[in-house]
């Protein structure tokens, strides 16, 4: 099947949405701007979920309205849960969640995680913290999963598209070191080819909200120890 570029120019909006989003992230001055208006207590926190924001609409939105807009012929968007994502999230989960909890301990992780810094938390600030993680994840796993695996999927086929997916997911760790980069890996291929089965993001997104939820539990918790 043959396909033009304009066809595929999906795959381009979404790897340029998320350098937007990461250039805004690692970038001193807008972090600045933005911590200044708040208290030092506070900064971590309204910090991290701005740039959550911004990553989901990067990520997810940008490419959504350029392909509704210019109504390209792409990936055909499903949102269905089906009986297999329930039963994949259940066994990554069992496997995920405890080796998370013990690995949240080290000090290396620690040094990373958790993203927010704040010794004292209420209740809005917890679940807002959570569910900003879902959106962000949601819009994270909408590009990696959802169009630059499942809209790579028609071009290439299936393995060459769990090869190149893993090869920029990988690439999208490095910034968070060798342990966590080459760890994405192996994660990431069997990601793909669960979605490449189900045709849905969803054991994704599901598999990652609980690994992240669970990581920010326990770090704030080991954390909260030593401080």
């Amino acid at each position: 099947m043959k396909f033009s570029l304009i066809e595929s120019s999906p795959l381009l909006i979404g790897i340029i949405g998320y350098l937007c989003y990461f250039y805004f992230l690692k970038n001193a001055k807008f972090q600045q701007l933005i911590c200044a208006k708040f208290s030092v207590t506070k900064s971590s926190f309204y910090w991290t979920q701005l740039s959550r924001l911004i990553a989901f609409v990067g990520m997810a939105v940008l490419p959504l309205l350029y392909i509704n807009i210019l109504d390209v012929y792409f990936w055909e968007i499903d949102f269905i849960w089906t009986l297999t994502d329930t039963k994949y999230t259940l066994i990554l989960a069992t496997i995920l969640i405890p080796l998370g909890a013990q690995n949240a301990k080290g000090k290396e992780h620690l040094a990373m995680y958790p993203q927010v810094r704040m010794v004292k938390w209420n209740l809005r600030e917890y679940t807002t913290n959570i569910l900003s993680w879902g959106l962000y994840l949601l819009g994270y796993e909408f590009l990696f999963r959802g169009i630059l695996f499942l809209g790579l999927l028609p071009f290439v086929g299936v393995y060459p598209a769990v090869f190149i997916n893993t090869i920029l997911y990988a690439g999208a760790h490095l910034y968070k070191g060798k342990k966590e980069t080459l760890g994405s890996i192996p994660l990431g291929i069997i990601l793909c080819l669960i979605t490449a089965q189900t045709q849905t993001i969803w054991t994704a997104f599901a598999v990652h909200w609980l690994m992240a939820t669970n990581n920010f539990v326990w770090s704030n918790y080991y954390t909260s120890r030593v401080q």
